[in-house]
């Protein structure tokens, strides 16, 4: 259960689902799906009105029409300063691009908290380029995970190797602040806009 995100979390996913009533069918794969519910490999039969199947992250298809090395999730490789390899003209953020966030052999997630950082040096980098001044070289060596578990509330962890920090309510009030206020769009406001996507503001 949670491979990816290491020994440190799995404890509170597997308290999380046991409490939640969520059950776990392990080392299985799924043979067939039907408007009745799921087929397994192994003959057992699980009833559903409703099947949800998860297959993980994948970069934009535009990203395809962009001829430069690409990672297995389709990203674009990139430089310290967003521009795509072998590709001078073309700056590339978000989830569609894979940058080194620092100097230790760490590269970007498909999450919230690169994509914005992402976002601000690369539009930055753009418009440094065409007005003739010096780029922001991206770096972002800070790193953590805000998982939401429901109704049981969430896990929080600092490092690439997830040192937890909070979980239950504690968690779960900020990722409740990280969606509603960190992440959230500014207002239409052309002033606020700008302010958002200065490259200097530190991340938290």
């Amino acid at each position: 259960i949670g491979a990816a995100l290491g020994d440190g979390i799995r404890p509170a996913i597997e308290a999380a689902s046991r409490e939640l009533g969520i059950e776990w069918c392990l080392g299985r794969s799924v043979a067939s799906v039907d408007a009745d519910g799921v087929s397994l490999e192994d003959g057992q039969r699980i009833a559903a009105n409703t099947v949800i199947w998860t297959v993980g992250f994948r970069a934009s298809e535009l990203t395809a029409q962009i001829p430069a090395p690409r990672d297995a999730q389709g990203r674009l490789q990139v430089d310290a300063w967003l521009k795509v390899e072998g590709q001078a003209a073309i700056f590339a953020a978000g989830d569609t691009a894979r940058a080194a966030t620092d100097e230790l052999g760490n590269f970007t997630v498909m999450s919230c908290q690169h994509a914005i950082a992402l976002g601000r040096h690369a539009g930055n980098n753009a418009v440094a380029e065409l007005i003739g001044v010096a780029p922001t070289r991206y770096s972002q060596p800070k790193y953590v995970t805000c998982l939401d578990l429901g109704a049981w509330g969430a896990v929080f962890s600092e490092g690439w190797e997830r040192q937890v920090k909070l979980v239950g309510s504690e968690a779960k009030a900020l990722k409740q602040q990280i969606n509603s206020q960190w992440i959230y769009p500014p207002a239409a406001d052309r002033a606020l806009a700008l302010a958002a996507a200065d490259p200097a503001i530190p991340v938290a």
